[in-house]
Formats: C-alpha cells, sequence, structure tokens
C-alpha cells in the first residue's frame, strides 16, 4: 500500500479493510515501517491533512497514531479501539470526551529514560561541584576560587520523586556514585536494587526533609500539580539543592524563586518551568544559585528512532490480539 499523504479520494477507495490513521501524516519511511508491522491486518492511512484524518475516522477506523483533538473524536465511530500518543507526556493531549471513551490510550513512556536521567544527572554533578557559580565567574573573567561549597556524593543522599522508568535511571546513576538513594512513587511497591528506601506519596516530606538533591521526575497529572510549595521547601534542608526534569507545574514557581531567594535551599537546576517561556525579566536568570535549560532534557539522538520502534511494535500486538504496551491511565494522565 502507497504510504505518502492520502488525498480524501484515495482514502474514499481503499480495500475495504481494518484502518490505522496517521495524523499528523508521517514521513514516508516511517509509514512504511508501520505497513509492515501491520502485515496485511491493517491498512495504514497517511492522512494529509485533518480533512482527511476525519474521513478516515468517520469511514471507521479502528486505530490512530498522533494528536487526537475532540473535533477528531467526535468524527470516529465505535469502531475505534485503539489511539497511540507521540509523546510521554499527556497533560495538553487528554480531555474529558477521550477519558470517558472506551477506546485504550497508550504513549511514548520509556522513550527518553536514559536522555532525561543524564540530564538530571548533569544538574546534580554540577551543583555538587559550584559549577553554577563557575560559569558566571567565568563570564566575568574572574579568577576565585572563594566561598563555593563542594558535595561529596557519597556522603548525601538522593531524594527521588517519580520512580518510573527515568527516576529508575537516575537512582541508578546515585548508586554508582556511592550516594543513599530514596524515592517516592504513587504505584510502584517494588524496590529497586539501586533504591534504599521507597515510600508513598504521603511521605514526601520524609523524603524532602533527608534528601541533598531532590529530583523530580513526576509527569504532570492532577495529583501532582503544586505538589512541592513553599511549606515543602522548607522541610529541605538550606543546603540542599532541587533538581526538576519532570513538569514545570509540579513546584509553585513563585515560592520557588522565593525560596532560593531567601536561601531556604541552597540551590536549583531547572529544566521545566511552571510559565514557559520563562519571561526574560524572571529573577532566576540572574541568580547565582541556579541553572537553567529550555524544557530540553529529551532532546537526543535516538529520540525518533525509538519513537517508531514503540509504535511499530504496539501495531503489531494491536493486529495480534496481544496487549499493548505503555498503555495510559487515562483519568489520571499516565
Amino acid at each position: 500500500m502507497n504510504p505518502r499523504p492520502c488525498s480524501e479520494s484515495e482514502i474514499v477507495t481503499m480495500p475495504a479493510a481494518e484502518t490505522m490513521v496517521l495524523f499528523p501524516p508521517l514521513p514516508n519511511e516511517e509509514a512504511r515501517a508501520l505497513m509492515d508491522a501491520a502485515g496485511d491486518a491493517l491498512s495504514v492511512v497517511n492522512a494529509a491533512d485533518e480533512q482527511a484524518a476525519r474521513l478516515a475516522l468517520s469511514s471507521g477506523a479502528v486505530a490512530f497514531y498522533g494528536r487526537i483533538t475532540p473535533g477528531l473524536l467526535e468524527s470516529a465511530t465505535a469502531a475505534l479501539r485503539w489511539v497511540q500518543t507521540p509523546m510521554a507526556g499527556l497533560e495538553k493531549y487528554v480531555f474529558p470526551e477521550l477519558v470517558a471513551h472506551p477506546l485504550t490510550l497508550t504513549n511514548m513512556r520509556g522513550v527518553y529514560n536514559d536522555h532525561i536521567a543524564d540530564h538530571a544527572w548533569m544538574f546534580v554533578l554540577a551543583l555538587a561541584r559550584g559549577l553554577h557559580v563557575y560559569a558566571r565567574r567565568q563570564a566575568r573573567r574572574e579568577w576565585n576560587d572563594k566561598g563555593v561549597p563542594a558535595v561529596h556524593l557519597a556522603d548525601a543522599t538522593l531524594g527521588i520523586i517519580g520512580l518510573g522508568g527515568i527516576g529508575e535511571e537516575v537512582a541508578r546513576r546515585g548508586r554508582v556514585a556511592g550516594m543513599r538513594v530514596l524515592a517516592v512513587d504513587p504505584r510502584r511497591s517494588d524496590k529497586p536494587d539501586a533504591v534504599d528506601e521507597l515510600f508513598g506519596p504521603n511521605r514526601v516530606n520524609d523524603l524532602l526533609s533527608r534528601s541533598d538533591f531532590v529530583v523530580i521526575c513526576a509527569p504532570h497529572t492532577p495529583q501532582t500539580e503544586k505538589m512541592i510549595r513553599m511549606p515543602q521547601l522548607e522541610t529541605m534542608k538550606r543546603t540542599a539543592y532541587l533538581v526538576n526534569i519532570g513538569r514545570g507545574v509540579i513546584v509553585d514557581l513563585a515560592d520557588l524563586t522565593e525560596a532560593l531567594m531567601d536561601g531556604v535551599i541552597a540551590g536549583a537546576g531547572l529544566d521545566v518551568f511552571e510559565t514557559e517561556p520563562l519571561p526574560p525579566s524572571h529573577p532566576l536568570w540572574t541568580m547565582e544559585n541556579v541553572l537553567l535549560k529550555p524544557h530540553t532534557a529529551g532532546h537526543a539522538p535516538h529520540t525518533a528512532e525509538r519513537r517508531l520502534a514503540v509504535v511499530s511494535e504496539n501495531v503489531r500486538r494491536f493486529v495480534s490480539g496481544e496487549p499493548l504496551q505503555n498503555v495510559v491511565d487515562k483519568a489520571n494522565w499516565f
């Protein structure tokens, strides 16, 4: 079957087989890979525009890969059984009609595990060795090694909020560095070898109070929004650092800024923010105890091929009647 983006007429005249819709359209080579995974069991429609996607959905498509909107979902018939998202975080994807629909939703969980864990570990190492201070001194051409404390990681405790794939990779890096590793997660009860203690969310303050570095790896869900505010920050050690590579809305931006200005915590490494882009006038830009990145933790080689591997495997499973991987709890967004 031809994998190029299809026009309305091409969709209408396609063979009467179960159909999967791709929208936005994929590059030809990626569409061909999904056709290979589907074999003869599923026709793949690489829809060139929203009108073509709507027509394919209204004609009885059983599967969809891409960003489905309320309008597209409204076009679908009762035949639609599976939607694969091209992303891991779903806070901007899930809507009430999708939650209520009986279809199965899957995401890209796992694609970014090592990429984002490396990013988090970069922040931990930089903060531990004073790079946040030295980088600014370098910009001023200032040869000065005074007043920059160093943290020996083997003497420190690493706290991880969210022990999914990324959190577990961060834990492994902490264990290699000789750190004591604590973690909080709402669903996991199995403690990985790299974690010394695993708690439920009701003990997040315990983790905060005992950790020298706190790394947030949690997704944005109704439960995690503004999880970290001033009372939680005040629970942390004044010598502790906060790293957020999860979602910005987990940490109240105003409270964090105040805590950093007043020395409630020692510093922070931030890839995500409650307000993005961070306004140019925001005080975080000029704070010496802060390292900032513009939401780039997931930027790395291999992302596209890993994403294609996930959806190809799920296409194979779907046509074979096997359980899909990365099934999402739609009501809780992960």
